[in-house]
């Protein structure tokens, strides 16, 4: 069945919500079993829509949806991201569903955020934002061509979902703001992600199993991303840190990451395993921001680390680095708590070009989440800003041992680095490590020059 929008009188003012015709025509197509609703040229004021079943929505060229500004306009979802439970595109339980076409989304981000940064570098959010898509125990999932920009909070969030398939999406959204992921795949399985442009103040492509509702609760694994273009102010590629349950079976391959501060990480923390992962044919451009996004510029990033007492964190193993090239001011930084937890790495055909930056905190790294001793396992500021009060730096930032290295490998085991340039400024500025590999209590590192 072929539905247009203008069959059911839409305002397309930009003011005057439509959210009810939409709805009205999205629930007929799934009435009569499926089909395409089309969004015809205009500026469209909407609150929160749900997708069903064998359902397509078409946002032809020059279609702009605005959403609303009142949380309570969005529709309930099961899973959570921070305080939000709402989304404005919404499916639970569907099949065969898609949000296609060169139109746009403005997620009106401004009227969800104070209008200035305060000390940590945050414009402080509203108490609830709604997530732009949220899809969840969905089947046969396709996105593609449209564009998303000034999304309140994370952008794309498809949870226990499989058979999913983006292509060709942009996100553009405030890199000032926190918290708006461009594209979250949460406990998804057989997923491909293609020929994107992502650009987000918070993660750019974030593979991750957070704990939910027992019917949401999954493995993440054959994940496929390729061909995208990636910025990000906190991390362009990131594994975590949520891992409740194992990630395996990924692969990333010929994509460009830039201005970005961290540009691959794997974060265990939760129990899960991530495994069996090529990153390979990947540019990157890594640059300090601001101390309240996690990272220091590093390249690549390893972590295990408890965040709750109870729970050993999960292994990180049998993952590839091949044709890596880029500048960082940052180091590879692998960092294993407890000891062994981070083994069979191979770092191979790496290039990296380290530059001096005027951060004062070139030559630390960071291992936030969580680090504050009071809060083990707190969210929010305990996550991202406490002081340790004896040094008065963010805990779990930490100056390198011997000054900034080339790549520091803290409790490694069966470590290979193999035909790798560490291109780095003659002379050394002060406090650099002369050393361009510093170990620390690691197993079995093999270098092959």
């Amino acid at each position: 069945m072929q539905l247009t929008l203008s069959q059911f009188s839409p305002c397309a003012d930009g003011i005057t919500p439509d959210t009810a015709c939409f709805q009205r025509a999205l629930d007929l197509l799934a009435e009569r079993g499926g089909g395409t609703l089309t969004v015809g040229p205009g500026r469209y004021r909407v609150g929160g829509l749900r997708l069903r079943s064998h359902c397509r929505l078409h946002l032809a060229s020059g279609a702009i949806l605005i959403i609303s500004d009142d949380y309570h306009d969005f529709c309930p979802v099961q899973s959570r991201a921070e305080c939000s439970d709402r989304a404005f595109l919404y499916a639970a339980g569907a099949s065969d569903i898609a949000v296609t076409g060169d139109g746009k989304i403005c997620g009106n981000s401004a009227s969800w955020f104070a209008a200035s940064a305060d000390e940590m570098g945050y414009r402080q959010p509203a108490a609830q934002r709604p997530r732009i898509i949220v899809m969840e125990g969905c089947q046969q999932v396709r996105l593609t061509d449209f564009t998303i920009e000034d999304a309140p909070m994370w952008t794309i969030h498809l949870v226990a979902c499989q058979e999913i398939k983006v292509q060709r999406v942009t996100v553009r959204n405030d890199l000032c703001l926190a918290n708006t992921d461009a594209l979250d795949i949460d406990c998804c399985q057989r997923a491909q992600i293609s020929d994107c442009d992502f650009s987000a103040a918070d993660d750019g492509i974030c593979l991750k199993t957070a704990r939910h509702t027992p019917e949401l609760q999954q493995p993440a694994r054959q994940i496929v991303i390729n061909n995208c273009l990636i910025r990000s102010k906190s991390c362009a590629i990131k594994i975590g840190t949520e891992t409740a349950f194992d990630i395996e079976d990924v692969t990333v391959s010929n994509c460009v990451i830039y201005q970005s501060n961290r540009g691959i990480g794997l974060v265990s923390r939760d129990g899960g395993n991530l495994r069996r992962m090529i990153f390979s044919n990947i540019v990157f451009d890594c640059h300090t921001a601001h101390p309240c996004h996690w990272g220091k510029a590093d390249p690549l990033y390893i972590s295990v680390r408890y965040r709750d007492p109870a729970v050993e964190p999960g292994d990180v193993a049998m993952i590839q680095f091949h044709g890596l090239t880029g500048c960082a001011e940052g180091a590879v930084n692998f960092h294993s708590e407890p000891h062994g937890k981070i083994h069979h790495i191979l770092v191979s055909d790496v290039q990296l070009r380290q530059t001096f930056s005027q951060s004062a905190e070139q030559g630390f790294y960071d291992i936030r989440p969580p680090c504050n001793p009071a809060s083990p396992v707190g969210s929010g500021k305990d996550n991202a800003w406490a002081r340790n009060p004896l040094t008065q730096h963010i805990w779990g930032v930490e100056p390198y041992p011997a000054g900034l290295p080339a790549l520091y490998a803290r409790g490694v085991v069966a470590l290979r680095v193999r035909f790798c340039d560490f291109l780095r400024p003659q002379p050394l500025p002060d406090g650099w490590c002369p050393q361009h590999l510093w170990l620390d209590a690691c197993e079995g590192v093999t270098v092959d020059e």
